[in-house]
C-alpha cells in the first residue's frame, strides 16, 4: 500500500499541473489572426502577386502579403479567386496557379497544398468533405470537384453547366452558379450528381440565405455582340424545399435590377436587406420588396470602381474592394448599413472579397 501512494501521489500532482495547463491553453489565442477580417487580393493576372491581407478588428492595423508574411516569404500564387474557412483550416483558392493552399485559420501557417486543379474558383465544405467549383477551361462545361480532407486529395468530380462559380451547402444540397450561363445546378453530395438545373439569369454568382430561408442568387447580366450592357441584371430568390424535383419550380420571385451589376451580394445581420454594386456605386435591397431601388444607398466619389463586398456579421459593417484599376495596391472601404462612411484602408492588389473570422 504504501508503494501504492509513492506512485499515486506524483500522478495526482502531474494530472492536476495537466488540467491547470489546459485550463490555460483554453483560454490563450489561438493564433494571432483569430478574430480579424481576411482581405482576398487577386494580384495581376499573370504575375503571381495575388495575395491575402487581414485587419485587426481591435486597433485597425492591417497585415499585408499575410502568407508571405507567415510563410518566410513563399507566393501565394496567380490570382487569388477565395478564401473558406472550415474549422482551423482555411483553404486559399488560386485560380490560375490551378490549385488550393490549406493554411491554418488562425496562424496563417501553410499546411499543404491541394494541385492539379483546373481554374478553382471557391470552395466549401459539407458533411466532412471538400468541394471546389472550377471554370476547368473557357470551353468546356464546369465542375465541382470532390476532396477527401484527411487524405488531401481528389475522389471525384460532377459535371455542371459553364463556368461553375459560387457554391452554396445547404440543407445537405449544394448549390453552384453557372457564370458563363444562366443556370444553377443543384447537387445531391450523397449521389454525386446534379439532380436540377434551374434557370435564373446572366452571369449568377454569390449566393445568399434570407431570414425566411429562401436562397437568393445575383445575376450580373448579358452583353450584345458588340459587349454593350444588356442591363438584365436581377436577383432571383429560389426555395431550396422545390430543389429535389426537377419538375417543380424552385424560383419563387425575381427582381429586375434595371442595369448591369457585378455577380456578388453580401446580407444584413438580420438577413433581410442584400447589398450589392455597379462601378462605384452600392445599392441596397429590402427581401420583402417588390422592386429594386434606382438610388444607390451611396456612391464612393474617390473609387475608381468597385470590386468586391462583405459584410461583417458580427458589427455589421459593410466591406467594400476598390481594385483602382489593378494599378498599385487596393483600397478597402468600410461603410455602416444605412451608407456612413467608417474609414478606409489600404489592400493588396485587386481586393475581390472579403473573409470574417
Amino acid at each position: 500500500m504504501k508503494n501504492l501512494k509513492w506512485y499515486t501521489l506524483p500522478w495526482v500532482a502531474v494530472l492536476s499541473l495537466t488540467m491547470l495547463s489546459c485550463d490555460d491553453d483554453d483560454n490563450k489565442p489561438a493564433g494571432a489572426f483569430e478574430k480579424g477580417v481576411f482581405v482576398v487580393n487577386e494580384g495581376n493576372f499573370g504575375i503571381a502577386n495575388g495575395t491575402m491581407s487581414f485587419i485587426d478588428p481591435n486597433d485597425g492595423t492591417v497585415t499585408q502579403d499575410l502568407f508571405g508574411t507567415v510563410n518566410n516569404g513563399l507566393a501565394l500564387g496567380d490570382v487569388v479567386q477565395s478564401m473558406s474557412v472550415d474549422g482551423d483550416r482555411a483553404f486559399v483558392v488560386v485560380n490560375n496557379s490551378n490549385k488550393i493552399e490549406v493554411v491554418n485559420a488562425n496562424t496563417f501557417v501553410a499546411e499543404y497544398t491541394l494541385e492539379d486543379l483546373a481554374l478553382p474558383r471557391y470552395f466549401t465544405t459539407l458533411n466532412g468533405k471538400g468541394y471546389v467549383t472550377e471554370w476547368v477551361s473557357f470551353s468546356d462545361p464546369g465542375r465541382v470537384t470532390i476532396i477527401d480532407l484527411d487524405l488531401h486529395s481528389v475522389t471525384g468530380s460532377i459535371t455542371t453547366d459553364f463556368g461553375a462559380e459560387n457554391i452554396l451547402a445547404h440543407d445537405d444540397k449544394l448549390y453552384v452558379s453557372n457564370n458563363f450561363s444562366t443556370t444553377v445546378s443543384v447537387i445531391d453530395p450523397a449521389t454525386e450528381e446534379v439532380i436540377k438545373t434551374i434557370q435564373v439569369g446572366s452571369s449568377p454568382g454569390s449566393f445568399v440565405v434570407d431570414n425566411q430561408d429562401m436562397i437568393w442568387v445575383i445575376c450580373g447580366g448579358g452583353y450584345d455582340l458588340d459587349y454593350n450592357p444588356l442591363n438584365d441584371g436581377k436577383l432571383v430568390r429560389l426555395d431550396p424545399a422545390e430543389s429535389d424535383n426537377e419538375a417543380t419550380n424552385s424560383v419563387t420571385g425575381e427582381i429586375e435590377l434595371g442595369m448591369n451589376v457585378a455577380s456578388k451580394a453580401a446580407i444584413n445581420q438580420t438577413k433581410d436587406s442584400i447589398f450589392y454594386f455597379s462601378g462605384k456605386s452600392v445599392y441596397a435591397f429590402g427581401t420583402s420588396a417588390s422592386a429594386a431601388s434606382s438610388t444607390p444607398l451611396v456612391t464612393e466619389a474617390s473609387a475608381t470602381s468597385f470590386y468586391g463586398i462583405g459584410l461583417d456579421p458580427e458589427s455589421g459593417v459593410l466591406y467594400l474592394g476598390d481594385s483602382k484599376g489593378f494599378v498599385g495596391n487596393g483600397t478597402v472601404y468600410r461603410y455602416t448599413t444605412s451608407g456612413t462612411v467608417v474609414d478606409k484602408v489600404t489592400s493588396g492588389i485587386g481586393p475581390s472579397g472579403f473573409v470574417f473570422k
